[in-house]
């Protein structure tokens, strides 16, 4: 009986401990020159659970006179990983299917967007939960032409206030904040330097999740 019922406490503050535990999502972006390097990581319980993700940089290339696109990851040490066709096929797929079965496609949209009116609501609902623990974005910008730098800078600032508005009215509450806009004049350059760390707590994710699963 004693041993029952301490496995049934043991349970509940283990149970109790994950839910309070939070999630990670960390974004980071990297542009320099003609190099990208865009990786999320998501991670929890002090990284004992963790999952890295590096999402391939699609591009139009010209080969033996006509345009294709092609897939390419770049890590952090310079390693290159290159599919042309993948893309491309996934694009002839994507026409052939809208053409063989337009009704489908129709009748997809439509439910996408009657969910998508349900699953917004949960989402507002749990935006209000997530932490920005920090918020790391500088941005280098350059030409040779001085009004012009000093005007897409101008520009740049807006944008990236802008944003900065939009993500404090959505979520709880924003922690370390360095922006930063940076003009180069008299030289053609662009970089940016980009890392977002989100956190929210696992029980939150998990009412989310419940919540849409039962959304009918």
């Amino acid at each position: 009986m004693e041993f029952g019922l301490t496995f049934i406490v043991a349970t509940l503050i283990i149970v109790l401990l994950i839910s309070l535990s939070k999630i990670y999502i960390e974004v980071t972006y990297k542009r320099n020159d003609e190099n990208d390097y865009v990786a999320v990581n998501v991670y929890a319980l002090k990284k004992l659970i963790s999952y890295t993700m590096q999402v391939p940089m699609v591009r139009i290339v010209e080969k033996s006179g006509e345009f294709k696109l092609e897939s390419t990851v770049r890590t952090a040490v310079s390693q290159e990983k290159t599919d042309p066709l993948r893309d491309e096929k996934m694009i002839k797929k994507t026409d052939q299917l809208v053409k063989k079965h337009p009704r489908k496609i129709k009748h997809t949209i439509q439910k996408f967007h009657h969910y998508t009116k349900k699953y917004c609501k949960i989402i507002e609902k749990l935006l209000k939960l997530v932490v920005c623990e920090k918020l790391y974005w500088k941005t280098k910008f350059g030409s040779e032409d001085a009004a012009l730098t000093g005007a897409l800078v101008g520009l740049l600032w807006a944008f990236k206030t802008l944003l900065m508005n939009q993500l404090k009215r959505r979520i709880f509450s924003i922690g370390t904040l360095d922006i930063e806009v940076k003009p180069i004049f008299g030289s053609n350059q662009f970089e940016i330097d980009f890392q977002c760390i989100f956190s929210i707590r696992l029980g939150n994710v998990i009412k989310a999740f419940r919540s849409i699963y039962n959304i009918k």
